[in-house]
């Protein structure tokens, strides 16, 4: 099965549309399969790098112009109902506790009428939440995200074998929410060991100013890691 390359724009757009605009170039002309956002508007210290409706709307025709899926994850009820508004079918749910543990988000999410997949990040959630998190959304295709809560990711400590582990204890597909400096290295050993999705955080210049820069992938090597992905299944793995 083909991987599903997520290049993961976060806030790296800095509240500014046209850099936003200008990461979605860049994830189109690396070839990514979609992109993903954080839509939010009751988080006080982020609000400089969010986006109004109005905005959020002229950005995601513009994915859609550029042939480009795309998708958010929310972070308030009202960022839920907007992004069910709008059609967005995959739901990304983060390993924040705050979000995963407010009744009112997770019904929310679970009764939107657009919801086709939901992908849960596992960061910092224990064997026994993500149970109740497959309970909870029983009935809809869910994907699991390893991943390591620390920006960056020391190489060392992102601990790939979990990505098996999950796979075997819970039965479901499991991908990779990959915060390192790893360019193709994690991402194809990921690859390796079942993973079905892979995001990176992209950005212009890692050296900008704000909370994801350092830990994300500039052009070119977002190209690089892509290609590279490319080959290891059109070569190793012959699909």
């Amino acid at each position: 099965m083909k991987t599903f390359i997520v290049a993961e724009i976060g806030l790296n757009h800095n509240g500014n549309l046209d850099t936003a605009r200008k990461l979605v170039d860049v994830a189109v002309g690396a070839g990514v399969d979609a992109v993903k956002f954080q839509t939010y508007w009751n988080i006080p210290e982020y609000r400089h790098l969010g986006f109004s409706k109005c905005e959020w709307q002229r950005l995601f025709l513009y994915c859609e112009l550029k042939k480009m899926k795309w998708f958010s994850t929310p972070f308030d009820v009202e960022a839920i109902r907007f992004l069910d508004g709008l059609g967005m079918d995959i739901w990304k749910l983060p390993s924040n506790k705050i979000v995963l543990h407010d009744g009112a988000m997770m019904e929310g999410i679970k009764k939107t009428k657009s919801c086709k997949q939901i992908i849960l990040s596992t960061g910092i959630s224990t064997f026994s939440e993500i149970e109740d998190y497959l309970f909870f959304f029983k009935g809809i295709p869910l994907t699991l995200l390893h991943c390591v809560s620390k920006y960056p990711t020391p190489i060392a400590e992102l601990n790939l074998d979990r990505i098996e582990e999950l796979q075997k204890r819970f039965n479901v597909p499991v991908g990779l929410s990959d915060h390192s400096s790893s360019v193709f290295a994690a991402p194809i050993t990921a690859i390796e060991k079942g993973a079905t999705i892979i995001e990176k955080h992209i950005t212009l210049d890692n050296g900008a100013i704000g909370p994801d820069h350092a830990a994300s992938l500039n052009p070119v090597a977002l190209i690089e890691m892509v290609n590279r992905i490319h080959w290891y299944e059109g070569t190793i793995k012959g699909e």
